[in-house]
């Protein structure tokens, strides 16, 4: 099960603050003489700060995912602007935020924004040289668990699915583009 973000900065906050209480008693009992004793305390508390950026470093690549009770937004990557329109009106119908992009690289701006992205949506045929396999791929080495669907009316490219994503046919009823946000655990609030 992949943490979120959250709970991995605040475990990252709780093992900076052992590790600083670890150095304050290696400070106590240095003044004491006991430096082995000093010593042991201090290699837990480098250990721990390690840690901690490690953990702080797993919550910036973590999903960004809505708190519970908040919106969940959708990325929505679709060179068609008018179906691009459709399914962001379906969506936002559903529940959801939407952020649209037509093109690669509105796609990656979007995931570099501070803003929220829940899941991944992506059309695999776009224009210029990237694809929604492109786009994917991108999103994931920012956002390893990202949830992402990908769709398609054909595609003559070999697939290159990422891990907890799943594939759709164009056209696809909204109920099944639903259906698919929610076996990848992306619901809208009650």
């Amino acid at each position: 099960m992949t943490r979120c973000a959250a709970d991995l900065r605040a475990t990252a906050f709780v093992d900076e603050a052992v590790a600083f209480e670890l150095n304050a008693a290696a400070a106590y009992f240095e003044r004491q003489g006991q430096r082995a004793v000093a010593e042991a305390l201090r290699e837990q508390a480098e250990a721990l700060l390690a840690d901690a950026g490690l953990l702080a470093a797993q919550a910036e690549a973590a999903p960004r995912r809505a708190a519970a009770g908040e919106t969940p937004t959708i990325l929505v990557v679709e060179d068609e602007a008018a179906l691009l329109k459709v399914v962001a009106a379906e969506l936002q119908d559903a529940g959801f935020n939407v952020l649209p992009a037509t093109t690669y690289e509105g796609a990656d701006a979007l995931l570099t924004s501070p803003t929220t992205i829940d899941l991944l949506l992506t059309d695999i045929r776009l224009p210029d040289r990237f694809t929604g396999w492109d786009v994917a791929e991108r999103a994931r080495s920012r956002f390893p668990g990202l949830p992402v669907i990908y769709v398609t009316g054909y595609s003559v490219e070999e697939p290159r699915p990422v891990d907890n994503s799943l594939l759709l046919m164009k056209p696809c009823r909204p109920s099944a583009l639903i259906t698919a946000m929610q076996q990848l655990g992306v619901t809208s609030p009650p």
